[in-house]
């Protein structure tokens, strides 16, 4: 391993850099409030509770200390140890694979990696460091909007008549094979350099770990590759690795989520599949020289489109030459996709699952009673019923129905409202139904785009949430169209997709709320809710379609039922936005 001052020297840059952190007593205590007060300790026994507690008392000497190991680039050797917690998973005791490593750190390291990792990434935002398709450990960023923005380039392929092919690619213990000086050098070339590259330099080398079980520990062992465990650091450090794995390929569109990776291309000819498989060879190359690993047998490949004699004639290897295995559906950031477009596959896994977890919890517990009912039902169930639904959400009646379905069979057995419909329950129990929740969702998400505060899905020649500006209408999104001339199959794709589905959705609202701006979400969703409740929410199932007032009980088809009750709320809305709850925006801002 080289010297830190050999990777790490002083010297001026022409562009930007970053050498050192002006951090102060300010920058400790807020990283002391973002540790949980119940985090186990290290191997040193510093408790999270002393530090939060005092924080105030320990800020400058802890200011002291981490000033001076900044600029010595030196780091006590028992701050660089962890205590490896080995967490069973399930399965045979005697397999150290059916156990999952949980690392402690110290407490005392890890508020520091707050304050550099702030910087750091300050300094890679501003400068654009980040791989634009990099989607994990990034402010604002999540699997949802990672999802969204690789469906959404999917079906905009699809409607310009083109077949998509993805390849879903698999990392072999990626976070382990870390290479340290291939990581250091790439900092160096972002601009990272002098007394914090030399800190990050101590930060990585010489490190150990101990395993401890039932309060034995094993002998420490040296740990010479892999981010560090429990580390705030180290996810950090697994991006800059990563950031350049598109570096030389040319036509294929790649986006990962921490090292969950995909290689996708439009494709209309042979020649296509013939540079995608290219652009895979630049991935297998980049995987060599960075010194990472692919698992190859886990490689999968969907291929959406109608033309199925490419699908036949073509076909993509791994680096050993082996095919990769083309599947009909594949697990993508816990959503299943499918090679048909649609998300029926994952309506019925998300629908059987929840059957299951309603089914537990009627058997485990005897109570019906309103509030315990309610509550485990919120925890554990509609967690499953709502993830990533600003994706998936559907417009098929049935896949509707299905899923309404799962909430109204466990609400009924709640005590005390059995002689009421379904419609009511939901008012009673101030429940939304579930088509309603999804089309919320929509909507939250589209403002924070449109606020800044998420990432919009696509490039501007791509699309992505887009606002038009009028002195009277107010803000309003625009609806993409949709070419007539494609298969109708792939029109219901685009129609339901969140890049339609969702401007629809907020150009519902009503003026005021739509130009709700410089607030938190909490803000503008309290302001939502007044309005929703003003809504009547009538969720289409079995045995309602004679009470049936609209096509559905989706937002965009109720609030014409809304309008008679709309002025209080929107009295009260204009109430409490002057009162500070942030002001509307204007066209003139």
């Amino acid at each position: 391993m080289k010297e830190a001052s050999e990777i790490f020297p002083d010297g001026s840059r022409t562009e930007p850099w970053l050498h050192n952190v002006p951090f102060d007593e300010d920058d400790i205590i807020e990283a002391i409030d973002e540790i949980p007060t119940t985090a186990a300790a290290g191997p040193d026994r510093f408790p999270a509770l002393l530090l939060k507690n005092c924080k105030h008392s320990l800020s400058k000497p802890l200011f002291q200390i981490w000033r001076r190991s900044l600029d010595l680039g030196e780091i006590p050797q028992l701050l660089k140890t962890a205590n490896v917690i080995p967490i069973h998973k399930g399965k045979s005791q005697g397999i150290p694979a059916n156990y999952r490593p949980v690392a402690l750190t110290s407490h005392l390291i890890k508020l520091f990696e707050k304050v550099i990792r702030k910087y750091i990434v300050s300094f890679m935002e501003e400068n654009e460091l980040f791989n634009p398709g990099q989607h994990g450990f990034r402010l604002g960023r999540s699997c949802l909007s990672q999802l969204i923005a690789h469906y959404d380039h999917i079906t905009q392929l699809l409607e310009k008549g083109q077949n998509v092919d993805v390849i879903y690619l698999d990392f072999a213990k990626a976070f382990d094979k870390v290479d340290f000086l291939i990581t250091m050098k790439k900092l160096h070339d972002m601009g990272i350099s002098g007394k914090l590259g030399r800190w990050i330099h101590s930060f990585l080398t010489n490190r150990t770990q101990t395993v401890v079980v039932n309060g034995v520990k094993s002998h420490p062992a040296s740990v010479n590759s892999g981010v560090p465990q429990g580390s705030v650091l180290g996810p950090l450090l697994f991006l800059v690795l990563i950031g350049d794995i598109d570096r030389e390929v040319t036509s294929a569109f790649v986006s990962s989520f921490a090292d969950d990776t995909r290689a996708a291309k439009g494709i209309r000819t042979q020649d296509d599949t013939k540079a995608l498989q290219t652009d895979l060879g630049s991935i297998y190359k980049w995987a060599e020289e960075n010194n990472m690993m692919f698992n190859f047998q886990k490689f999968e490949c969907l291929r959406y489109g109608g033309n199925t004699e490419l699908k036949a004639t073509t076909k993509y290897t791994t680096m050993n030459g082996d095919n990769i295995t083309v599947m009909d559906h594949a697990k993508d950031l816990g959503v299943t996709m499918s090679s048909s477009g649609t998300f029926r596959q994952h309506i019925s896994n998300v629908t059987n699952t929840a059957y299951q977890l309603s089914g537990w919890v009627l058997r485990t517990f005897r109570t019906r009673h309103r509030i315990p009912m309610l509550t485990l039902w919120k925890s554990l169930i509609l967690s499953k019923l709502d993830y990533c639904s600003q994706l998936w959400s559907p417009t098929q009646t049935g896949d509707i129905q299905s899923l309404e379905q799962v909430q109204r069979s466990f609400v009924r057995r709640i005590s005390g409202i059995d002689h009421l419909n379904y419609w009511q329950q939901l008012k009673t129990l101030s429940l939304y139904s579930l088509e309603r929740r999804r089309d919320r969702y929509m909507i939250i998400y589209v403002w924070r785009i449109l606020e800044e505060q998420m990432p919009n899905f696509a490039n501007p020649d791509r699309g992505g949430i887009q606002a038009n500006l009028h002195i009277r209408r107010g803000r309003s999104c625009r609806v993409p169209s949709v070419s007539s001339q494609v298969p109708s199959s792939v029109q219901k794709l685009r129609y339901s997709s969140f890049a339609i589905r969702g401007p629809r959705l907020f150009n519902t609202l009503p003026t005021e709320l739509r130009n709700k701006s410089d607030c938190t979400v909490d803000t503008f969703k309290r302001s939502l809710d007044k309005y929703l409740r003003t809504v009547p929410d009538e969720p289409q199932i079995p045995g309602y379609t004679a009470m049936r007032r609209a096509e559905s009980n989706s937002l965009i088809h109720m609030t014409r039922f809304s309008t008679a009750q709309q002025a209080p709320m929107l009295e009260e809305l204009h109430e409490s936005t002057a009162a500070g709850g942030g002001h509307p925006w204007s066209p003139w801002d």
